[in-house]
């Protein structure tokens, strides 16, 4: 079975490329030569010495996440990089689990080298789906903070649960998030809702006890995979989390931790592809998702 056929389901692209104006970058892929990879660079108003990056959902892309990483951006004072997946949007090409990894540790580089990050300035949120290159990178490169909402233990565990023992053996493996969690030393928070039927809430259970540094849970009780409060379930947990970890958002100059970049990264790639994905999500994660 293609795995990308189950994983991906990914939605018609919500934006173009005068949808996010100022704020839709195009990031160099170092594994693969004249594509840039489309992400909305969200900066904090007041200047902040954090930056996130965001690995979205499966079933959104980087447009329909606005509105939660805008949230993120104003309540934690934080600059976001909102990241797209291959097959979403408008990224052409096809969403694999190699190629997301690939493309992770692209941005991770562009953050480091071209907005001047150190790696423990750099956190990253992974929600669902995006929990697989997050912990990725926290593992094999470092960062000041993880923040992982609806995660799971790995794939095939995932689709056992939707689909039955058998069906998981049909997948190829990916993205096998236990591994990574006993070599991941920097904050880690999991958020999980006690409703979600798509990704148990044991999962992220099963993460926690393998953490190897400081590590916290929550499972809210309203919360399912879809269905959940900004403020409540989500931005509180996270600011209260980086108060109980001693991490610092604010810049310790007033005015300063802003930025920038040149024009190039704002324009559209000559001659890039743009993604035809018209839709495909799958009657599996419809069903689920409904």
């Amino acid at each position: 079975m293609e795995l990308n056929s189950i994983l991906f389901p990914a939605p018609p692209p919500s934006y173009d490329t005068s949808t996010f104006p100022g704020e839709l970058i195009w990031v160099p892929s170092e594994d693969h030569e004249k594509i840039k990879i489309p992400c909305l660079l969200l900066k904090s108003i007041n200047g902040s010495k954090k930056i996130m990056l965001y690995f979205h959902g499966n079933a959104e892309d980087i447009g329909l996440s606005y509105e939660m990483t805008d949230l993120i951006r104003t309540v934690l004072q934080l600059h976001v990089l909102v990241i797209e997946y291959p097959g979403y949007g408008l990224y052409a090409g096809k969403p694999k689990a190699e190629r997301i990894l690939q493309d992770a540790n692209s941005i991770y580089n562009f953050v480091i080298n071209t907005l001047k990050f150190a790696p423990n300035d750099i956190f990253a949120f992974g929600r669902s789906i995006g929990s697989g290159p997050s912990t990725s990178l926290a593992r094999f490169r470092g960062l000041g903070c993880l923040f992982l909402m609806s995660a799971y233990t790995s794939i095939r565990d995932v689709v056992k649960n939707v689909a039955g023992k058998l069906a998981q053996y049909l997948v190829a493996e990916r993205f096998r998030n236990i591994d990574n969690m006993p070599h991941i030393h920097c904050p880690v928070l999991l958020m999980h809702g006690r409703l979600d039927t798509l990704v148990p809430y044991s999962h992220s259970q099963d993460l926690h006890a393998q953490c190897a540094g400081l590590c916290h849970l929550i499972l809210p009780n309203d919360m399912d995979h879809n269905f959940f409060d900004y403020y409540d379930d989500l931005l509180l947990p996270m600011a209260s989390f980086l108060t109980m970890a001693e991490i610092e958002i604010r810049p310790e100059i007033p005015g300063t931790g802003a930025i920038d970049i040149l024009d190039e990264f704002y324009l559209f790639p000559e001659g890039q592809p743009i993604s035809k994905n018209t839709g495909r999500l799958n009657k599996l994660f419809k069903k689920l998702n409904q």
